[in-house]
């Protein structure tokens, strides 16, 4: 609560060539909650994606249909803009944002196994979302691209690096299914080599390979990672090229391959169950880090018998360290790498029948792989890699709507939905900000989606849920408050009995609390003062005639005037009876946000 909230501001350039731009009134709805999750031969091509912006704003990037929706997002998780960029050919591929340009990879089938055909393109975009050319491969040995895998990318240089999967010509590779890698020069999308062959061995060929990954790591080289269950071997592994990252070629040269994990083939079973669901791969100074689920056996099908496990990779010996960390009954786990000093795994937990919940776990760890504690929070995953943004990683999930935001930091995990502004609170008025940030962070809940309710009173209930969502929502000790009129069902229930444990609210009278009474402006700013542990003003003597200096309401007043929490209403006047509104407590809020 006590860190400065950062900026984003965001471009809000239209899309030149085949982008449109879109009513930037609504976030695009899409469905993705899960869908990292995949049990052995079902990966496919990741839809969703955030990144922070040149302008240190956060877009959203995700295939929705025929279309690549690209939204730009403020630090209250509003939508600033919005465009939809068309697919140029049928099937997804997947989005990279470089360092200078933006990318996507589309594909479409050959079932013909004709060398002229387009099998895949990739697409070169400005940071504002011009386009500015693309790169064919055409036949590759492709009759199906990103079939049964996934598809990531990597920049080195001006190299662009893609590793997916491909189901491969009968006449040359038997139509059987394997890895697959293009290195595409950014200054002219050139396509400098391509190993698409089954005798492309010095890509680290992998068949049948069913997750691909890749990075560009801290050493300077190219490092991939498949999920193999036959050749060469019935195994994850990590094959790291021997040349240096950015030379663009990804078929000469040695690769050196570092074993992950080997899974047994079972007595009459079928060779593509591994098991075994990889959920993310990065690196620190020097190691591998990868998140994976893994039954021990290589016999199941889905979740309910696999545990997570967090696996640290030396770069020179090979040497892997597993770390078991929760299970039997995980998900698909995600991985986000904190600028290679650590970085968190997150998984859900599943039920006795094997559905997905939004139990999530989490544990931090250190450059060495090692991790810490596991902790608990409320929030589902989803295909959305998280970013670190400001120490803090953030992803989004959709179920059928519009994205929901999720935060993770020292401080746990809070959920802030996205909002696209309000009818009754302008973009031009002062408390604009205040009311897109209380309401992002659902401290602040509007009263629908267009409208604020910025006039409207607010109850005793009202702002202590407000406080407490803000402070975190922390669990208050076991116990009751000693009220009549507040229940375990109430939606309140924990910010009030958190408030009374704490001091920040008292009862209306020794037995009630009077949720639903309206809260004057001048205890609004007194409960704010409590929580924030009734720290001693900076001075004595306030600018308000009307705040007496015996009121009990005397020093919060003061104190939040010295934090520039309030100004009051007028200079002269603080107008401490009158009921506090929505806007003015989502003022009170952002601006204690800050200090």
């Amino acid at each position: 609560m006590r860190k400065r909230v950062v900026t984003f501001a965001l471009a809000a350039c239209l899309a030149l060539g085949f982008a449109f731009p879109a009513n930037a009134a609504a976030p695009a709805s899409s469905s993705n909650i899960n869908a990292q999750n995949y049990t052995n031969w079902d990966a496919s091509p990741v839809d969703s994606y955030l990144f922070a912006n040149q302008d240190g704003g956060l877009t959203r990037v995700e295939h929705v249909g025929s279309v690549a929706v690209v939204e730009e997002y403020d630090t209250s998780y509003r939508l600033r803009n919005r465009r939809d960029i068309r697919l140029e050919l049928p099937v997804w591929g997947g989005f990279f944002a470089g360092a200078k340009y933006n990318f996507f990879v589309f594909g479409q089938s050959n079932p013909v196994e004709s060398d002229s055909v387009e099998v895949i393109r990739v697409v070169k975009y400005s940071r504002n979302w011009e386009r500015l050319g693309s790169a064919s491969i055409r036949g590759a040995n492709t009759t199906v691209p990103f079939y049964c895998g996934s598809l990531r990318m990597a920049e080195a240089g001006n190299i662009l690096y893609i590793r997916t999967s491909h189901k491969m010509y009968r006449s040359s590779g038997g139509g059987a299914q394997s890895n697959m890698t293009i290195a595409v020069d950014e200054r002219d999308m050139s396509v400098t080599d391509s190993a698409h062959l089954v005798a492309d061995v010095g890509c680290g060929y992998v068949s049948d390979s069913f997750n691909q990954f890749i990075l560009a790591d801290s050493s300077r080289h190219i490092a991939a990672l498949d999920q193999g269950d036959d050749f060469p071997e019935r195994r994850a592994v990590i094959s790291v090229f021997a040349e240096s990252a950015g030379g663009g070629r990804v078929t000469s040269g040695s690769v050196n391959s570092l074993g992950l994990l080997s899974y047994p083939l079972p007595a009459g079973g079928d060779y593509r169950v591994t098991g075994c669901s990889i959920g993310g791969f990065g690196d620190t100074r020097d190691k591998y880090i990868v998140a994976y689920s893994y039954d021990g056996a290589a016999v199941s099908t889905g979740p309910a018998d696999r545990s997570v496990y967090l696996a640290a990779v030396d770069k020179q010996s090979g040497e892997v360290t597993a770390s078991r960390l929760s299970g039997p009954g995980v998900s698909t786990p995600q991985l986000v790498i904190n600028g290679g000093s650590g970085g968190y795994i997150l998984w859900n937990e599943v039920d006795g029948a094997g559905r997905i919940t939004d139990t999530l776990r989490y544990a931090s760890f250190d450059s060495l792989g090692k991790p810490g504690d596991v902790k608990s929070a409320t929030a589902p995953l989803s295909d959305c890699v998280p970013v670190y943004v400001n120490g803090k990683a953030v992803w989004y999930v959709t179920d059928g709507g519009a994205p929901v935001f999720y935060e993770l930091s020292d401080r746990g995990v809070q959920k802030m939905a996205a909002v696209s502004g309000y009818t009754d609170v302008p973009e031009n008025d002062v408390m604009n900000t205040a009311v897109m940030w209380s309401a992002g962070r659902g401290y602040i809940p509007p009263v629908s989606d267009s409208e604020f309710g910025r006039n409207i009173p607010c109850s005793r209930s009202v702002v202590v849920l407000a406080i407490w969502r803000a402070v975190g929502s922390p669990e208050p000790k076991a116990g009751t408050p000693p009220f009549t009129d507040v229940a375990p069902g109430d939606e309140y229930y924990k910010a009030v009995l958190w408030a009374y444990q704490n001091g920040v609210a008292k009862g209306d009278t020794s037995t009630t609390f009077s949720p639903d009474a309206p809260v004057k402006r001048c205890d609004a700013v007194t409960f704010l003062f409590r929580a924030a542990g009734a720290q001693t003003p900076m001075y004595t003597k306030g600018p308000f005639a009307d705040v007496p200096a015996g009121a009990y309401y005397a020093g919060p007043v003061l104190w939040a005037v010295s934090k520039g929490i309030t100004n009051g209403v007028t200079p002269a006047s603080f107008c401490p009876e009158r009921t506090v509104t929505k806007s003015e407590l989502a003022a009170f809020l952002y601006r204690w946000s800050l200090v």
